[in-house]
């Protein structure tokens, strides 16, 4: 079954193209058949064969025409065709949006098949615990909308907009969520494992609580995001911008995070074990209690961060910045500080030195 938004006519194109496909493919064997009838009786058929011949041809055609018709039922158009002249009607196709993803759902139940939203109009749409597992809703729009508890594993969000959308303790395990638009969307307690975020909008955004681990964060926009006590272990952070977010308590264990920006961020009691944070930028980071135990911070920009009571045992600070950074009290045993930078502003200990 597919689901197709009333901008998008490509389905309607396939179907033509099918009726026309199925249409040669019946001229072309009933015209074999008739030539292959003519040289077996040498171009002089006996009047009941050529009449049993077209009976069965007409037979054929007719079970092919309503296999087509039946398969042509699992086409339903989310919404109602939208003249562009005319937008006093875009109020009332918000409104009959509900009934259209209910009745969409039932005949979901009734198939295998995924459910596709081609570009759909889902604005404000209210779907909590909704069961929408492996739907295809790339280029969507869901903004404002309450998805809060749905399961949603391996879905296709990709270039989806999804401002302000509610996401609260949902199911994206897997899901696709690549270039898509979660400005200030609530996704606190949400399961993203090994989700596809690469390039998506999530600044501003609620992650509080949310499981992370092994998803593709590469290129992300998570500026001013809260993702306090969430779990980001393993996850792949490459080039990401994580500027003056918060990661208070946050695990991000054995995370890939080289060239990450994470300036003014608040990762105060993180856990950032054997993490990759190699040419990171932590610009005055509150790294206050975080262990970094084993992390790799060869070439980081540490200037002005706070690192005081930090762990950092057999880190390697190769080449790091630490002008005006505070390490008073942070636990530097076997950590590698060749070529580090610092200056009289620098507060550390001269035994590590």
């Amino acid at each position: 079954m597919t689901l197709v938004n009333s901008e998008n006519f490509r389905l309607y194109e396939n179907k033509a193209n099918m009726r026309l496909i199925s249409l040669v493919k019946q001229v072309t064997w009933i015209s074999l058949g008739f030539t292959l009838m003519l040289l077996l009786t040498k171009g002089k058929p006996p009047g009941f064969v050529v009449g049993l011949y077209l009976c069965l041809s007409l037979f054929v055609t007719w079970s092919k025409q309503r296999w087509f018709k039946k398969k042509s039922e699992n086409f339903l158009t989310i919404s109602p065709e939208f003249n562009h002249r005319d937008l006093s009607d875009a109020q009332n196709k918000l409104d009959c949006q509900s009934d259209l993803v209910e009745k969409a759902l039932v005949l979901k139940s009734q198939s295998h098949n995924s459910v596709n939203f081609v570009l759909a109009n889902l604005k404000n749409a209210q779907l909590a615990d909704i069961n929408l597992n492996c739907a295809y809703l790339s280029g969507s729009n869901l903004s404002h909308a309450n998805l809060s508890g749905a399961s949603l594993w391996n879905s296709n969000f990709s270039t989806a907009e999804l401002v302000h959308t509610n996401l609260s303790h949902a199911n994206l395990k897997n899901a696709n969520l690549s270039c898509s638009n979660l400005i200030n969307a609530n996704l606190s307690s949400a399961d993203l494992k090994e989700a596809n975020l690469s390039n998506a909008n999530l600044s501003n955004a609620d992650l509080r609580d949310s499981d992370l681990s092994g998803a593709n964060l590469s290129n992300t926009d998570l500026r001013d995001a809260n993702l306090s006590s969430g779990n980001l272990t393993n996850v792949y952070l490459w080039s990401g911008n994580l500027n003056r977010a918060n990661l208070l308590g946050a695990n991000l264990s054995s995370a890939y995070m080289n060239s990450t920006e994470l300036r003014n961020a608040n990762l105060s009691g993180a856990l950032l074990k054997d993490t990759n944070l190699s040419d990171a930028k932590l610009q005055e980071a509150n790294l206050t209690g975080t262990n970094l135990c084993g992390a790799n911070l060869c070439c980081a920009n540490l200037k002005n961060a706070n690192l005081s009571n930090a762990n950092l045992e057999n880190a390697n600070l190769e080449g790091a910045n630490l002008e005006g950074a505070n390490l008073s009290t942070a636990n530097l045993n076997g950590a590698n500080l060749c070529c580090v930078r610092i200056n009289q502003a620098t507060q550390i200990d001269k035994k590590w030195l």
